[in-house]
Formats: structure tokens, sequence, C-alpha cells
């Protein structure tokens, strides 16, 4: 074989259609994984290089997926970037990424400078706020998935933690270890998943008739451990404390620390989102599981359906989170005023 390799060339090594070929450096999940794997090992062997300029000029895409999110430096938005550009690369998509500092306008700014790019598509975590101009401003024919903080009236695909019931049962299981005064911590009921995650906390207390008691400790790790640090040294403090997010839980380990309360004999601990750091702790932290790996296959589906003009299925994805039972928490009992871990 003279000359660069091409498209033909990958089709007859592969032995499959040029269509086929086609396909799979479009990107198209339709194609069966172990054609995929035989074109792919092709272009491997071949050394093919796409030309990616006429076959945007061609197709009129740029096979570049644009992700918004409110901090890299948040676990789990890093963790979820991570897994889509894994399946953006296997389908032959790069990804711009691009930070909004949960501030409105800048991420309009950011979405606009995304689109600016020519980007085939975009996968968003609003910013505290910005669900309300989302749709105006990414307009009606850019393919776009809502991921995590899904707004009461969002007009796109989305997916996210059922947040509701994840609560609910971490709230359930406190109850269950013999606590009745447990707090939540949360950043701002403001955002669709921490609203969630409040209102199925407050369910299973009621049904467990347990006083609920909700803290807003902001939406840093600085501003949680302060706040966090207040409520411990109240007379009547709680005896578990079930933090809504892995910032907020950070700031409670350090307001725990800080005002010398013993976890789990004063006070048990359960975050939400899970992450190597709570298992490397002493105690361990127990945790509700978001899960990351789910969540962006799926919404991979959603997006490369909505690029691809295809039928979607289940536009609106809500995972199960999972429990896991670590040393923070422990069963409780009331002997007279005080709470003593067994």
């Amino acid at each position: 074989m003279r000359g660069k390799p091409t498209m033909n060339d990958v089709a007859i090594e592969a032995v499959v259609s040029l269509g086929t070929v086609s396909k799979v450096l479009r990107g198209d999940m339709t194609v069966a994984a172990e054609l995929r794997e035989r074109v792919l090992g092709a272009c491997r062997s071949l050394n093919y290089q796409r030309n990616w300029i006429a076959a945007s000029l061609r197709n009129r895409q740029t096979h570049t997926i644009g992700i918004v999110i409110p901090d890299i430096l948040n676990t789990f938005y890093a963790a979820l970037v991570e897994k889509l550009e894994n399946l953006a690369s296997a389908g032959g998509y790069t990804i711009v990424i691009v930070t909004t500092g949960e501030e409105p306008q800048r991420a309009l700014q950011r979405i606009n400078v995304v689109k600016e790019r020519q980007v085939d598509g975009v996968i968003i975590i609003p910013s505290v706020g910005g669900s309300e101009t989302l749709a105006s401003s990414i307009g009606s024919d850019m393919p776009c998935v809502i991921v995590d903080r899904v707004a009461a009236e969002n007009p796109f695909p989305s997916v996210a933690t059922d947040n509701f019931d994840a609560a609910y049962q971490g709230a359930k299981y406190l109850l269950s270890l013999g606590h009745r005064h447990v707090a939540i911590a949360a950043n701002t009921p403001r955002l669709w998943n921490t609203y969630q995650r409040i209102a199925g906390f407050e369910r299973a207390m009621i049904e467990g008739k347990g006083r609920a008691d909700v803290r807003i400790v902001g939406m840093t790790v600085e501003e949680a451990r302060i706040s966090l640090e207040a409520l411990f040294r109240e007379r009547e403090r709680p005896t578990a404390l079930f933090t809504s997010n892995n910032l907020v839980t950070l700031g409670a380990i350090g307001a725990l620390r800080n005002c010398g309360v013993n976890m789990p004999r004063e006070m048990s601990l359960l975050a939400f989102d899970d992450f190597e750091w709570l298992r490397l702790l002493r105690p361990a932290i127990s945790a509700i599981n978001q899960p990351v790996d789910q969540i962006a296959v799926e919404a991979w589906r959603l997006l490369s359906h909505q690029i691809g003009r295809r039928q979607i299925s289940n536009p609106d994805v809500r995972a199960a989170g999972q429990l896991i039972i670590r040393e923070s928490t422990a069963q409780y009992v009331q002997i007279g005023k005080r709470a003593v871990a067994r």
C-alpha cells in the first residue's frame, strides 16, 4: 500500500463495509462492539489518521462535545468527566471542558464559548440559579443533556441519582440505629438535587417519628466547617449528621475534629457521595454512593442519540444510590437524657 491509508484500506483490513468504517469513525454506537473493535484495530494497524477537517465539512460535525460543570475540583464532577471522556474517545469524539464557578452569568458566557467551538452537543451540570436561562442560552437545535442538577421544568433529557430515595434510605438507616435527633447539612435548597435530598430525609424522619434538623451550611468546605462547628457546640446537638455532598462532608470532618466530637461514639456521620478518601479515613465514613459509571453511560446514550437523530427511550433517567456502611455510624440507645453508642 502506497501513500496514506484511506477509509477503504481500513474496510479491507477489517473485512467490513465502507459504511461500517464510516459509522465507527462517526461514533455511531449502533455498530456492534466486535465490528467496532475490528475497525479500530485496523486503524491502529494501518496507522490510519482521519482527516477531521474534511469530515467536519462533509458532515457538518466537529466530533467535539462540550462539558459544562461548576467545579473541576469537586470529586464527583471530576470522576464523571473522566468517565465521559473515555466514552467520548471510544466514540471518536474529543471533549471541551469549561467551569462556571457556580456563577449564572459566567455559566452563560462559558456555554457561549462552547457553542462558538461548533460542538456537536453539550452535557451540562447547571450552576446555582443557572437552570432558568439554560433553554434560551442553549437553543432548541443543540443536542443537550442535563446531569445531576435537574430543574423542575427542565426541557432537556436528563440523568441524575434518585436523590429523594437515596436520602430517604440513608435517613431510615440512621433511624434504625436508634438515632432520633438527626441533622442534614445541605449546601442550598435552590439546587434540585439538594432539595430532593432534603425532602427524602424529611419524609423518612416524619415516618420514623424522628426530629429532622435541616441546616443550610453554604457552598464551600470552609462555610460548611464554620456552620457545623456552631451546630456541634449547641447544647442539644444531634446524635447523627447526614451531609448532602462531598464538600459538606469535608467541612463536617474538619468541624468534628476542631470541636473534639468523637465519631461515632458521640456522633454518627453519613455522607452523600462516596470516594476513595472516605474509605481511607479513620474511622472510615459510611456513605451513599452515586453510580457515576451508570450516570455517564446514560448521559452519553442520550446525547449520542440526539446527535444521530435517533429516537430516545426513557429521556429522564434516575439511578439508584447505594448505601455503604462503614465505621462512622453506630447504634445508639437513649439512657435518660444521654445518647450512648453501642
